[in-house]
């Protein structure tokens, strides 16, 4: 299929979407009955109401409790070694959030990666880890009960970096057993899973199993920041409510956000990073890959090969200058990578809160809102520069702490009577 082709399908695709938006959106989040749903009611008084939260929060508890945030949400480092000992990191990590708790902040915990557990040889496609990642799933529950209020069994399983090395199915057999040990002992605490990524559409189905066990279902959801087709604010509504309506169950939105910078770069500054690396083109950078590669940021490079090692030159090109990666080379969102009316700004990462939250709050099934992220970053986790927006523009605050036009936004949503 040709280029040219393809772009015409993408247009239309997008055209199509955005006329639909207003039938999907209403009749896909449309549920009259939700406030009666005993599950919701149920899973809401046990968090106090709805989840107001913020992701990786940084210790300013008097800040956050100002815009009526009375949650973060935080990874669980692994918490046993090789031979069974807790870790420093996991105690050094408990100990913090019990300074959250003291301070009035209430825990989201996210438990760790399949990777992890491989680590430490506990591999989830193997049926004789499967009693010990079930006593891990437990102790979660058990060690941590007074200072977590929620747990998500791990994260985005589905996006390659997360899921990796498992198959769809084998995460969610991973997800689901841990799911199942947790209901034995997870007493006020609510426990469930996330989706992300395009395997929204079928983890769902795969989890039906193991629905019986979930207080709630997660949505992280960033349309108009890493892709070009989805271009309609209420296309949210419309994602949110098939979710609601494939697992019947209360759904968080564990991770949403808006970049607040990332202007696009001009084709003439795109051949100037180019020619930094020593090319002139993408097709000689192609043409030259194994060189390269090892020019490429370090993080990003050692992502690259870990998780797609058998890639050809031109499959590696393919994500690196027409993929997710593209954003992190050129540093700079690609042409398309918006939601009408919003630009990549911090002021336009004010007005998408102001404009969204009140419309997924008036949703009965949403029992929380999880806001991605506190506080900028100094670097992307990624590909590890301090000038790629991509994991770096995220922030209600920006590095020395100051609040941004998004946070009196969440502010004023948030602490509304």
């Amino acid at each position: 299929m040709s280029d040219k082709l393809l772009a015409f399908l993408k247009k239309a695709l997008v055209i199509m979407l955005t006329l639909i938006t207003p039938f999907l959106s209403c009749t896909m989040s449309f549920e009259p009955l939700a406030r009666f749903d005993k599950e919701c009611i149920e899973a809401e008084e046990k968090i106090g109401g709805f989840m107001q939260g913020v992701c990786h929060a940084r210790g300013d508890y008097e800040l956050m409790k100002e815009a009526g945030i009375t949650w973060t949400r935080k990874d669980i480092p692994f918490p046993f070694d090789k031979d069974g000992n807790l870790t420093p990191s996991y105690l050094g990590w408990k100990a913090e959030m019990q300074e959250y708790a003291d301070n009035g902040i209430r825990i989201f915990a996210v438990t760790p990666y399949p990777e992890d557990y491989i680590e430490v040889g506990l591999d989830p496609r193997d049926d004789a880890s499967k009693q010990r990642i079930q006593e891990i799933a437990q102790f979660y529950c058990e060690d941590l009960r007074g200072i977590v209020g929620a747990i998500q069994v791990t994260n985005e399983m589905g996006i390659d970096r997360f899921t990796y090395p498992l198959t769809l199915d084998e995460a969610a057999y991973f997800i689901g057993i841990q799911l199942e040990a947790m209901e034995q002992v997870k007493g006020d605490i609510i426990v469930g899973y996330n989706l992300g990524g395009l395997s929204m559409v079928t983890l769902p189905f795969k989890m039906l199993k193991w629905n019986k066990y979930c207080d709630y279902v997660g949505v992280d959801l960033y349309l108009g920041s890493f892709e070009d087709i989805a271009k309609e604010l209420d296309q949210y509504l419309a994602i949110i409510g098939f979710v609601r309506k494939v697992t019947g169950k209360p759904i968080i939105m564990c991770e949403f956000g808006y970049i607040g910078y990332g202007k696009q770069k001009t084709e003439e500054e795109k051949v100037a990073i180019l020619q930094k690396y020593g090319y002139n083109s993408e097709a000689e950078a192609v043409a030259d890959m194994d060189n390269f590669m090892e020019k490429l940021p370090a993080d990003m490079r050692d992502e690259l090969k870990e998780i797609y090692p058998d890639y050809t030159a031109e499959q590696y090109g393919d994500l690196i200058f027409n993929g997710e990666y593209k954003s992190h080379f050129y540093c700079a969102l690609p042409d398309g990578y918006y939601l009408n009316g919003y630009d990549h700004t911090p002021e336009g990462q004010a007005k998408f809160y102001s404009d969204l939250l009140p419309k997924m709050m008036e949703l009965d099934y949403v029992i929380g809102a999880v806001i991605y992220c506190w506080e900028d970053d100094d670097a992307c986790y990624v590909c590890g520069q301090a000038e790629c927006p991509v994991e770096t523009g995220w922030g209600l605050v920006d590095l020395n702490g100051k609040p941004k036009p998004a946070y009196y936004a969440v502010k004023d949503i948030f602490t509304a009577e």
